[in-house]
């Protein structure tokens, strides 16, 4: 019987296995970004590094380029944050950018003015709030600066779009119950 018993665990955790790894596969399997939205959000990121870049340092660059050059955070900066628990200067300059970006393309999109706020503490912790009068889109909280500083444009890119496909989905949800106010109403 023990090599019954061997056999029998031994497909056990193999099967276990196969599902561990079944689920760890879906995780990752992400789905596929709007080419159109992720190209609006680009877009805008760019334009709001071309606002900062006051002398045209980066005016000749493709937007991949800028967007590496002027946005991203080198391997270094990201090892600096990590080891002394502290938010480096790239940090913040990602976060209010970023969500400026994401309610630009929010308000292309809509048609309805859309206003961030974003801001972060020197150990990490933070929000970023995109709103359209008293309605709340998104709220993402930063904890320990996670999910800055960025160093992958596609990682950028997938977030941002992330952001706002549920800032438009929120806004389409309940568009209907601020409808007799509007959301930029004061009245309750």
């Amino acid at each position: 019987m023990e090599p019954m018993a061997k056999e029998h665990s031994a497909q056990v955790v193999g099967a276990l296995e196969g599902r561990a790894l079944q689920k760890r596969r879906s995780r990752t399997g992400r789905k596929e970004l709007d080419q159109e939205m992720a190209d609006s959000f680009v877009r805008r990121l760019c334009n709001l590094l071309d606002t900062e870049d006051f002398f045209g340092r980066y005016a000749a660059l493709s937007p991949q380029e800028k967007i590496v050059q002027q946005f991203l955070a080198s391997s270094e900066d990201k090892s600096q944050s990590d080891f002394n628990c502290a938010v480096s200067p790239k940090v913040r300059q990602q976060v209010p950018l970023l969500f400026q970006a994401i309610a630009g393309v929010m308000e292309e999109r809509s048609g309805t003015m859309i206003q961030s706020t974003a801001e972060i503490n020197h150990e990490g912790f933070g929000r970023g709030l995109l709103y359209s009068g008293r309605v709340i889109l998104v709220l993402k909280s930063l904890r320990a600066g996670f999910p800055f500083p960025f160093t992958s444009e596609e990682k950028v890119i997938r977030y941002g779009v992330e952001c706002v496909e549920e800032g438009l989905a929120f806004l389409a949800k309940y568009k209907e119950v601020t409808a007799l106010h509007g959301l930029l109403s004061l009245e309750g």
